[in-house]
């Protein structure tokens, strides 16, 4: 090279764009996976939050609508792609059964996201009852035993392993994986 010419050659200029196209590339496909897992890290936070403040209302044994309530719950409604927040209005706590009878008292409703299906439950609900809270699981199956914890599984639209579960303890814990 003589010393008047400065520059780059034409290969030095076709190294230098190939690797930023693949860098970019890379870019891209990394940034559209952390996408999805943002979305369901978003998602799974969301519906912990929600069973949450249901236990959280009973602890406070907030009334409902001026009425006093036996507690509140979480009803799991995967037909139609949501669930429920609702309380138990009854005149002896102590002999209700805490299950959920219809929408009258229905506190949220609560879609889940278009990109996920409330699939799968081992529960139909869970109540929590003031002032511990005590916890009731009700069976999605009528034959069901007893259950250890609740457990409630979302995918991903067109996949066929669950994006993230739900798990209730029998203390009221609350956690997602």
């Amino acid at each position: 090279m003589k010393e008047g010419n400065k520059g780059f050659t034409l290969i030095e200029m076709l190294v230098v764009t190939g690797v930023v196209i693949l860098l970019s590339g890379i870019l891209i496909l990394y940034s559209r996976a952390g996408d999805q897992v943002s979305l369901i890290l978003r998602a799974r936070t969301q519906v912990i939050a929600d069973i949450n403040r249901a236990k959280n209302l009973a602890i406070t044994a907030q009334g409902w609508n001026g009425r006093y309530t036996c507690g509140y719950g979480v009803y799991f409604d995967p037909p139609n792609n949501r669930y429920i927040i609702f309380t138990e209005v009854v005149s002896n706590c102590e002999t209700a059964d805490h299950i959920r009878r219809g929408s009258e008292y229905d506190v949220e409703v609560i879609p889940v996201p278009n990109q996920f299906i409330l699939a799968a439950s081992n529960v139909s609900q869970v109540f929590f009852m003031p002032p511990d809270p005590t916890i009731f699981f009700e069976p999605s199956e009528i034959n069901q035993p007893d259950i250890e914890q609740a457990e409630i599984d979302f995918y991903l639209v067109n996949q066929t392993n669950p994006a993230f579960q739900i798990f209730i303890n029998p203390i009221g814990q609350v956690w997602g994986m």
